[in-house]
């Protein structure tokens, strides 16, 4: 949890950055340097951290439920852990994944709703979710989950099964001892990368539902294919991965962070690595 805390603050720069990119739905949209500005221009330090203590509060309990979960499904799909396919791996990480996003969604809608408005418009996490609920209804905390659960499904089953693949093969090379922490923090940050190339549009998606009608925005979509449709159409493919480099570069670090901590916590418990 203080991992997964420290990770997330230090990139929570990049994180609103990537959230102003992702609700940007004309063609051109803002470049890095025009994101970087306007959040200068809000004059204050804490404007590059908007929304951050929502990511602190939820990453603990989300990446606990992940990962605990997912050894807990690997046991049920595949008795043997000697046996265990890709498929049953990728079964357990997506469901494992899909359980955490539904628990702590709420959450992020609040995130996602601090880091795009303006510094007035709300006061905090309990400020926040206290008008929404008040002004929109409490189904309002769930807008955008549909494609975010669809999004987390190949993103976790993704992520964790190329992670355990690339952590077999170095347990292999390093004969059944703990790799070096460099190389788990390398195959962390390499399943992640891939993972969220896999499910970013959906994230877009997610994003751009949360984000409408506040902050004098108008409403522009009526659900999810609605929203991939009119980016694809007004955008292009590309419009789909707009933050996506910025996404990448926060997403990374704070993964593979997240990954050796899990691995050295298993150690210390004297859990098989391999299970």
């Amino acid at each position: 949890g203080i991992a997964g805390a420290v990770s997330r603050t230090a990139t929570a720069p990049m994180d609103r950055l990537k959230m102003l990119l992702q609700i940007q739905d004309c063609q051109r949209g803002l470049t890095i340097q025009e994101g970087i500005r306007k959040m200068s221009a809000e004059g204050t330090v804490h404007a590059f951290f908007k929304g951050n203590g929502t990511n602190v509060v939820k990453i603990a309990p989300e990446t606990a439920i992940k990962l605990t979960l997912n050894d807990a499904l690997k046991r049920v799909v595949a008795p043997d852990p000697d046996e265990i396919t890709p498929a049953q791996r990728m079964t357990a990480g997506a469901l494992a994944g899909a359980c955490a996003q539904a628990t702590i969604y709420p959450f992020e809608l609040v995130r996602t709703r601090l880091a795009v408005c303006a510094t007035d418009t709300y006061l905090g996490i309990v400020d926040c979710a206290r008008k929404v609920l008040a002004q929109e209804g409490w189904r309002a905390f769930y807008r955008g989950m549909v494609p975010s659960m669809l999004g987390i499904l190949p993103y976790a089953g993704v992520d964790i099964t190329i992670f355990e693949l690339l952590k077999e093969r170095l347990l292999d090379k390093y004969e059944g001892t703990n790799p070096p922490a460099h190389m788990i923090l390398a195959a962390g940050m390499c399943s992640s990368s891939i993972a969220q190339f896999a499910a970013y549009p959906l994230a877009l998606t997610r994003t751009r539902l949360q984000a409408q009608g506040i902050g004098g925005r108008p409403i522009k979509y009526s659900g999810m294919m609605d929203v991939l449709r009119k980016t694809v159409q007004n955008e292009g493919v590309r419009g789909l991965y707009k933050g996506s480099l910025t996404n990448l570069a926060k997403v990374a670090p704070a993964a593979g962070i997240s990954w050796l901590v899990f691995e050295q916590a298993k150690t210390a418990m004297a859990v098989d690595l391999r299970r």
